[in-house]
């Protein structure tokens, strides 16, 4: 058997072939006969056939570009989804193929619906769950729950397994999402017709965000609401952090720890994630309470063999005051018996929200530390509103070019929030400067970058001052036809960048007029 296995196929072959060799004119002109009615058929029907399709093709195309990206596309102003496309093309070629049967083949088309009938209903019962994904995706497409781009939280059966993820397509069968681990999550269009979902961009695309921070009972409340208020402002420089609406704090809940203070702040996910945004609001109140001297609470179990003691400096005692100013690097160079006599010469300031320091061009004879708060330094420009040029923060020190010899304030310092400050006069810190190079240098070095820091803005601020021809925004009609409107254009604005003087000269008083 094993003989007859390894033979028997050149054996057959070696048979067809002399079979062949034989009549070898016979099956020639058999061939040559058959082959050109194949022939011919192949092309008649191959013609019509393609005929249908391609012209099934050109008018999907034709739906495709004018109707979904064209119109539906210029009136809703967003990118349309797949689905729609894909249920337009596969209703377009099932009419193609009926008109093929009907109109090559010359076949019954009604019992070919009748036939497909039955077939659907097997294949429905099969397919039960895909074909319930699908319908479930034109109800997400027709009602608009959400859209390409959308912030979305999927609830869970627990708050600690909700889903808060991007959209990034909802195609027949499932939704696809990005989390903010950069993470792709794909669900049912069934799975998710039945959950609860939260869209974060609607009806506006911003949404509110709460950060919880537990401060002791010993931090009063208008203190922890400054230091607080000043880390979420200053948080606010940061894209996708927003302004407006503003950020507030909320005393929240008292708890054995602690005061529980409540964050809320607004982000534009279209430019920062929720996880990224705590980060940075973590990040900046969690550096301007230790600027200024709060320890967050936490749980703890204390037994008291002596005098309890406050992890909380108290800006009343000197004590306290003197081991805040220590941690400073203004005067960290100082030992503690040129800080004590130091300290008692500074002028403690206090300043509500919107009210200014001093104004640019007004007379520098005293420097300030920041303690608590936020301040920002704005500086003059013709034709424009003042320019913000630094934000002074917890810990900050301001105005060292009156302690080497300037005459003239720079900018304008005005509050953002409230603000504790200790001033301090040129007259009281020039024997400390005299006995302290290192301390001139310090100084030097600091006005140095702000007012590199301030030119680079001013400079980068007149840039964005030249005016960019703007088009006019189309109409729905225009946006249909492609007919789009010529671009204006705009007049040039006259503007100042240079507004500090030379490091080593002086400046003169300038007249209001030539206000930089």
């Amino acid at each position: 058997m094993k003989i007859i296995g390894r033979i028997w196929l050149p054996a057959a072959v070696f048979v067809a072939f002399f079979l062949a060799l034989l009549k070898r004119g016979d099956i020639y002109d058999s061939f040559m006969e058959n082959g050109r009615y194949v022939s011919q058929s192949f092309f008649f029907y191959g013609v019509q056939i393609g005929a249908w399709a391609s012209a099934a093709f050109l008018f999907n195309r034709l739906v495709a570009v004018f109707f979904w990206d064209g119109f539906i596309g210029g009136l809703s102003d967003r990118p349309i989804p797949r689905l729609p496309k894909d249920v337009t093309a596969l209703a377009i070629f099932l009419v193609a193929a009926m008109v093929v049967a009907s109109t090559v083949f010359n076949k019954d088309t009604t019992k070919i619906l009748a036939a497909s009938g039955v077939v659907s209903i097997v294949i429905g019962l099969a397919l039960r769950t895909v074909i319930l994904d699908l319908f479930m995706g034109l109800a997400i497409h027709v009602d608009r729950p959400f859209k390409m781009g959308d912030w979305i939280m999927i609830h869970q059966n627990r708050k600690e397994t909700h889903i808060v993820a991007e959209v990034i397509e909802t195609n027949w069968r499932t939704t696809r999402l990005r989390t903010t681990r950069n993470n792709m999550v794909v669900i049912p269009n069934s799975k998710l017709g039945e959950t609860i979902v939260t869209n974060y961009m609607e009806p506006k695309p911003h949404f509110r965000m709460e950060l919880d921070f537990i401060l002791d009972f010993d931090v009063p409340s208008e203190r922890a609401f400054r230091v607080l208020t000043a880390g979420m402002r200053a948080a606010c420089e940061n894209e996708g952090i927003l302004n407006e609406p503003e950020p507030e704090v909320r005393m929240k809940e008292s708890t054995l720890e602690g005061m529980i203070y409540e964050l809320r702040y607004f982000i534009l996910p279209r430019y920062i994630s929720p996880n990224e945004s705590m980060h940075v609001v973590n990040r900046t109140v969690l550096d301007h309470l230790l600027s200024s001297g709060i320890i967050p609470s936490h749980s703890k179990e204390e037994v008291f063999l002596s005098r309890p003691r406050k992890r909380s400096l108290d800006m009343s005692r000197d004590k306290d005051l003197n081991r805040l100013f220590k941690g400073m690097e203004l005067f960290s160079g100082l030992s503690g018996t040129e800080l004590r006599e130091l300290v008692p010469k500074m002028e403690k300031v206090s300043l509500k929200e919107g009210e200014t320091l001093f104004n640019q061009e007004d007379v520098a004879t005293t420097m300030f530390v920041c303690l608590e708060g936020l301040l920002g330094s704005y500086v003059g420009i013709r034709n424009a509103p003042p320019l913000k040029t630094r934000t002074i923060r917890a810990g900050q020190y301001f105005g060292e070019g009156a302690m080497l010899g300037k005459q003239w304030r720079d900018s304008t310092v005005s509050a953002a929030t409230e603000v504790l400050l200790y001033e301090l006069k040129k007259e009281d810190f020039e024997p400390f400067l005299a006995r302290n190079a290192s301390l001139e240098k310090l100084l030097e070095r600091s006005e140095r970058e702000v007012n590199e820091e301030a030119r680079f803005k001013v400079e980068k601020f007149a840039e964005e001052m030249i005016p960019v021809p703007e088009a006019e925004r189309p109409s729905r009609i225009r946006k249909v036809m492609g007919l789009w409107s010529k671009k204006k254009k705009g007049q040039e604005q006259a503007m100042f960048t240079s507004f500090l003087d030379d490091e080593k000269g002086e400046r003169s008083k300038k007249q209001p007029d030539d206000e930089t």
